[in-house]
């Protein structure tokens, strides 16, 4: 790596040197020649050929000079120093002070001019110029100011705040005389004045850490309880996959507006590992998925006042309840009747953030259905490790198995942020059950569909779990269902 280094450097070292050498060798040859030549010959071409040396050995030395400097000083010392690529306009910056120098070396020494008149008149023109190029100049000047200030570097990931249009959120790939470029995950570049850039806020993702904090806001209808609002909202925050968890996201009341009740959604994310693009998207996707599934809608302007409001989904009504149980699996076969008498029976339960709704191994005779909020499932593993295995949103079901045959759990469901559900028993099914016998051999094929499935899931090796046919397994719980409820076969 170093030789590469090395041949690189003597690559762009070796033209300049070599021009330079050769044109110090013809103005050293020339100087030795004019003298011998004797002022006769001293006509206007040989003295524009005098010129005209001189004018390419200054060049010759600034361009050395120039390429000396790149190498030696910008590369080798200052580009560890800054940890990265040195900006351009520094470069150019430097450059142009020793072209600038060669050229006043070019008027006073080779064309024997007073160079203050040159610079008196340079003054009149550079007035003229920058009357003329004053947006240019401007964005020249605030690109030195921003690699003075360094607010952000080469390789940063910065947010561009735009008023009136959207946000730039990208890689800062250049910082030249006239404007930065940032390129953004969508592979776009984005050529952005400095003027621009040092009137506009802007937010370096990448310093001092690459921790973001970002907000949304959602409307939701005024008659929604704002509790339950709190509740759905923070369900869907905690189980959004790519956001950060600590800081904890979280939700809260920000007005009250003509149309509803105004919340604001803040999280946090690494704008590096995961765009704010896609945390935003997976943010909304999440909240509108708790929100479909808890009945509940965003805030839509009324057209008129008269008109008759769609009710939205309440708790405890038998008919909310119904739909619920039509989306259980296990109950898809139950007849209309069936499924009103269940729902009637079912228990509404709360569970706060924190608290073990079902614990493993314990015993259990009755399942939960998630309406509101979100859990986790958790084993203990030969460590004796408490591990999360899984996640249950609004809509989501365990306890089947305890339900039907009176097993312990096979798992611990804690409550994640508050939590509703409705619990049904082992009294609530009897009835069903002991009237309706052969509802055993659909509610047992339904939950070893389920349990097989499961068990494929979860094992790598699948070899011993098909050692039980899910036909074999069906007429295995049918028989622990019928003894469970105290059936006679």
């Amino acid at each position: 790596m170093a030789e590469g280094n090395n041949s690189s450097m003597w690559r762009k070292l070796l033209w300049p040197t070599i021009l330079a050498l050769a044109s110090l060798l013809s103005l050293f040859l020339w100087d030795d020649l004019v003298p011998e030549l004797g002022t006769e010959l001293l006509d206007s071409t040989l003295l524009v050929t005098g010129y005209i040396v001189g004018s390419l050995a200054w060049l010759s030395l600034a361009w050395f000079l120039v390429r000396l400097l790149d190498v030696f000083f910008w590369e080798s010392l200052v580009a560890p120093r800054l940890g990265g690529q040195v900006p351009r306009l520094l470069k150019d910056v430097v450059a142009a002070i020793v072209f600038l120098a060669a050229l006043t070396g070019i008027v006073g020494v080779v064309f024997d001019l007073p160079v203050t008149g040159i610079w008196a008149t340079s003054g009149a023109v550079g007035i003229v110029l920058g009357l003329a190029l004053q947006s240019m100049i401007s964005d020249v000047f605030s690109g030195i100011a921003i690699n003075i200030d360094r607010p952000f570097k080469i390789g940063d990931w910065i947010q561009v705040h735009q008023r009136s249009r959207g946000d730039i959120i990208g890689e800062v790939l250049e910082i030249n005389w006239r404007a930065t470029r940032v390129k953004t995950r969508s592979n776009i570049t984005h050529i952005i004045p400095n003027n621009l850039v040092s009137s506009l806020v802007v937010t370096n993702l990448s310093a001092p850490e690459p921790t973001s904090r970002f907000e949304l806001t959602y409307t939701l209808d005024l008659h929604i309880p704002s509790e339950r609002a709190l509740r759905v909202l923070n369900a869907a925050l905690k189980s959004t996959r790519g956001i950060l968890q600590t800081p904890a996201p979280k939700a809260r009341i920000n007005q009250i507006t003509n149309l509803g009740v105004e919340y604001l959604v803040r999280y946090w994310t690494d704008p590096v590992a995961f765009s704010p693009a896609k945390a935003r998207n997976a943010v909304s996707a999440s909240i509108l998925s708790h929100l479909h599934q808890t009945g509940l809608r965003l805030a839509y302007p009324k057209r008129d006042l008269l008109e008759r409001e769609e009710p939205q989904r309440q708790l405890d009504g038998i008919a909310e309840r119904i739909p619920l149980l039509q989306r259980v699996p296990i109950f898809e076969s139950l007849s209309d009747q069936e499924h009103e008498q269940l729902a009637a029976k079912m228990q509404r339960r709360t569970f706060k953030p924190g608290s073990d709704i079902v614990v493993a191994e314990e015993a259990g005779e009755s399942m939960f259905i998630v309406v509101e909020g979100l859990a986790h499932v958790f084993i203990t593993t030969e460590h004796h490790d408490r591990l999360q295995v899984g996640e249950l949103p609004p809509g989501a079901f365990f306890g089947e198995m305890s339900l039907l045959t009176g097993e312990p759990r096979s798992a611990t469901v804690s409550a994640t942020v508050e939590v509703i559900a409705y619990e049904i028993n082992k009294s609530h099914i009897e009835p069903l059950i002991v009237n309706t016998p052969e509802l055993t051999t659909v509610l047992s094929k339904a939950v070893a569909e389920r349990k097989r499935a499961l068990e494929q899931s979860r094992e790598s090796d699948s070899d011993e779990s098909e050692s039980v046919s899910e036909e074999g397994l069906t007429e295995q719980l049918v028989g622990r269902m019928l003894r469970f409820f105290g059936i006679r076969q």
